[in-house]
Parts: structure tokens; C-alpha cells; sequence
């Protein structure tokens, strides 16, 4: 007779959260899932709306894409390009070191930490106000940890710094800040 109790309690549980669910997922406002597109008289609505976009979120809509227009031509100019960085530990014990940062199909890869197990990543690139460009990515080997890159490149696109954080296990970490020493564009694959 337990078990029967439970059993209902457990269906009665599970109808009146499936009704809420419902009643709270399938309330919302199918417009904001749709695309804005052009009234006949210019102004802007959402699809299965007849109600005009207003003009701060027109603005919006076309600042965000002009900044992902910035954005994906940027990305264009750092893809197939090699960059000479050079490495220096922040605590200020340790050696400074050389590495070569790759960008390619929108992943960077490092030399000396490719051979230590972390392969080519992807990136995230940002483009500030002043039109400098910052990117990051994280990257994880097996046997050496995970490591977070945040570099920052001027808005020509010529020199870059940054710093990486590599998290070897849970007591041991190395924080890098790095520069770049020379930069080449590399031939494209065909």
C-alpha cells in the first residue's frame, strides 16, 4: 500500500509539473523567436507581429551587426599569421622563453605548448571601442593541464601582449604575461 502512495504521489507530482511546465514554456511570446524583418512602409516588425520594432531596438539590432561585420573582418586580417612571442613568467622567477603563436581557421595553436599535449583552439576575438582587438581561448592537455590565453592587439594589428594562466593540477600554476616579437603572414591553403 506504501509503494501505491508513492507511485501516485510520484504521477500527481509529475502531471501538475508537466501542466506548469507547459502553461509557463508555451505562454511565451513566439515574436521574440522570430526575425525582424520590413513593413510595407519601411519600419521594421517581427515576423507574425504587426507591431513595429522601435527605433532603439532597430539601432541595436544594426549596431550588433556592424560590430559582428568588424569582428569577422578582423578575424580575416589574424587568420595566417605567425607571431614570435616571447614569454616571461610573472612571478619573475624562471627564464623568459620563445614560443610561436599560429592563427588559422579561426583556432590558434601554440608551438612549444602543442608539444606539451594542447592542440589548436578556438578563439574568441572581441573589438574594443578604440578598435583594439582582444582574444581568448582556453586549451586542455592530458597529461599538462589546462592553460587560458588573453592576448590584446593594437587596432593596426602589428603588436600584441597578453598573458596566459597554466593550471598544471589543483596546486600547481604558472602565469605568463607575453609580447609579441615579430609577426608574418603565412601562405593560405588552397
Amino acid at each position: 500500500m506504501k509503494r501505491v502512495g508513492i507511485v501516485l504521489t510520484g504521477l500527481l507530482f509529475a502531471v501538475f509539473c508537466a501542466s506548469s511546465a507547459h502553461a509557463w514554456f508555451g505562454s511565451k511570446n513566439k515574436a521574440f523567436d522570430q526575425p525582424a524583418t520590413t513593413s510595407k512602409s519601411g519600419k521594421a516588425v517581427t515576423k507574425g507581429s504587426s507591431a513595429p520594432v522601435s527605433q532603439a531596438d532597430e539601432d541595436a539590432i544594426k549596431a550588433f551587426l556592424a560590430k559582428q561585420e568588424i569582428v569577422k573582418k578582423k578575424m580575416a586580417l589574424l587568420n595566417n599569421t605567425g607571431w614570435q612571442i616571447e614569454l616571461s613568467p610573472l612571478s619573475g622567477k624562471g627564464k623568459k622563453e620563445i614560443d610561436t603563436a599560429t592563427f588559422k581557421d579561426n583556432q590558434v595553436s601554440l608551438a612549444d605548448f602543442s608539444k606539451k599535449g594542447f592542440p589548436a583552439t578556438n578563439l574568441t576575438l572581441n573589438v574594443q571601442d578604440d578598435g583594439a582587438v582582444v582574444w581568448e581561448t582556453m586549451q586542455t592537455s592530458e597529461k599538462n593541464g589546462m592553460c587560458f590565453w588573453r592576448g590584446e592587439l593594437d587596432k593596426t594589428m602589428m603588436s600584441m601582449r597578453g598573458v596566459i594562466s597554466h593550471k598544471i593540477d589543483d596546486k600547481n600554476k604558472m602565469d605568463y604575461s607575453f609580447t609579441s616579437v615579430s609577426r608574418k603572414v603565412l601562405p593560405k591553403d588552397k
